[in-house]
């Protein structure tokens, strides 16, 4: 289990840097007020974030799969109540693109960490 108080940071500019257009990173970190890194540690971060998403791309199709339904589930619970006609399809979209993004970040992060392994095909 990671120590949250020591490790945040760290994970947080990993899943920052795996969720971000490597053309756009600099410009989303300035917006979120955080110390840049110098270029020897930006190019590692930048290499381990393609080494992450290389690793997340076998079991991309099955996870993310799983993240559209859980977008759905998540979508429709929010939902709960209301008697609007029709679907949001803006809110629908977002729930996608977040549940997607979460769980790309999340699942390549534990591949790399060695937390998670991706098994023998059955």
């Amino acid at each position: 289990m990671p120590d949250i108080e020591t490790e945040a940071p760290v994970i947080f500019r990993g899943m920052l840097r795996d969720v971000v257009a490597c053309s756009d990173y600099d410009d989303v970190c300035r917006l979120l007020e955080l110390v840049p890194a110098g270029p020897d540690v930006d190019e590692i971060e930048h290499y381990q974030s393609h080494a992450r998403i290389e690793e997340f791309l076998p079991v991309a199709v099955e996870a993310l799969t799983h993240a559209d339904v859980a977008a759905d589930v998540l979508y429709r619970l929010t939902r709960l109540g209301e008697h609007e006609e029709g679907p949001d399809e803006r809110a629908q979209a977002m729930f996608l693109f977040v549940t997607r993004t979460a769980c790309t970040a999340v699942i390549a992060h534990l591949l790399q960490k060695g937390t998670l392994e991706i098994g023998e095909e059955s």
